[in-house]
C-alpha cells in the first residue's frame, strides 16, 4: 500500500518533512479532522519520462507519482489534504439541509454538541443516473473532500462526512445547546394549525365541497344546505 504525504498544498506535500499516513484513518489522525485524497499536477514540463525521473527521484515505485503525456510529459502527485470544516448533526440528512454548526477537529465539534463527536458518514437516498448528473448537485461537497461517490443497485449516490454525537447504543445522546434554546423556543410558542380553524357547523357526516367551500355535501346521512342559508 502505498504512503502519502499529508499537506494542505502541492508546494508542501512535497518538503522532506511532510508527514506521511498510508489510510485515511491514519491521515484524519495526523489532521484530528477530515482528510481527502487529491491529485495535483506539477508545474513542470518535461521533453522526455528521464528528465522527468531525474526531477523526481520518487516518480516511480512509490505509488505517489504518475507520469503523463498532455503536450508533454507531466507529473501528477498524490497527497493527502485537509478537507475544510464538516458539518455537524444528528444525521446524514440534516448535515445537509440544517447542520448545528461546522467543525475542523473532534474538539471542535464537541464544543458545538456539548458532548463528544465522532466523524461519521451517511449515503444520502437520492441515486443518480450517473456521475455527471450527481456532481452538478454535490460537486462542490465532493471536490473539497465532504462527501464522495458510491455505487447502488447500479446507480450512483453521495456519502456526506459530519460528525456526530458519540453515545452508548440504545441512549439518546444529550441535545446541543442550539437544539436546546430551539426547543425552548417552540415550548414557549404559541399553537398554531397550519390552517384557519373551520367554522364548526358541519355534522358528522359532512364534508365542505372541494370546488366550493360554502357548500357542505352530505356523505351518508342528513341534506345538503349552503352554509348560512338558515
Amino acid at each position: 500500500m502505498s504512503i502519502f504525504p499529508l499537506a494542505a498544498n502541492l508546494a508542501a506535500a512535497r518538503q522532506p518533512d511532510a508527514p506521511r499516513a498510508r489510510t485515511e484513518d491514519q491521515a484524519t489522525s495526523l489532521a484530528g479532522g477530515p482528510v481527502f485524497l487529491t491529485v495535483e499536477e506539477l508545474p513542470d514540463i518535461y521533453e522526455t519520462p528521464e528528465a522527468a525521473e531525474k526531477a523526481v527521484p520518487e516518480l516511480y515505485g512509490t505509488g505517489m507519482y504518475e507520469l503523463l503525456w498532455r503536450d508533454g510529459w507531466r507529473v501528477t502527485m498524490r497527497y493527502w489534504r485537509p478537507a475544510p470544516p464538516a458539518p455537524v448533526a444528528r444525521t446524514g440528512d440534516a448535515a445537509i439541509k440544517k447542520p448545528l454548526g461546522r467543525a475542523r477537529t473532534p474538539e471542535e465539534a464537541r464544543a458545538i454538541l456539548g458532548a463528544p463527536a465522532e466523524l461519521a458518514q451517511d449515503v444520502l437516498p437520492r441515486l443518480y443516473a450517473d456521475h455527471k448528473s450527481l456532481l452538478k448537485r454535490w460537486g462542490d461537497l465532493v471536490r473539497n473532500g465532504l462527501a464522495e461517490i458510491v455505487e447502488r443497485d447500479g446507480k450512483f449516490a453521495v456519502a456526506v462526512s459530519y460528525w456526530r454525537p458519540m453515545h452508548a447504543p440504545g441512549i439518546a445522546a444529550p441535545l446541543a445547546p442550539v437544539e436546546r434554546i430551539e426547543l425552548a423556543e417552540r415550548v414557549a410558542a404559541p399553537l398554531r394549525s397550519e390552517e384557519p380553524q373551520a367554522d364548526l357547523d358541519i355534522g358528522l357526516f359532512e364534508n365542505p365541497a372541494p370546488e366550493n367551500p360554502n357548500v357542505v355535501l352530505v356523505t351518508e346521512e342528513g341534506d345538503g344546505r349552503f352554509r348560512g342559508s338558515e
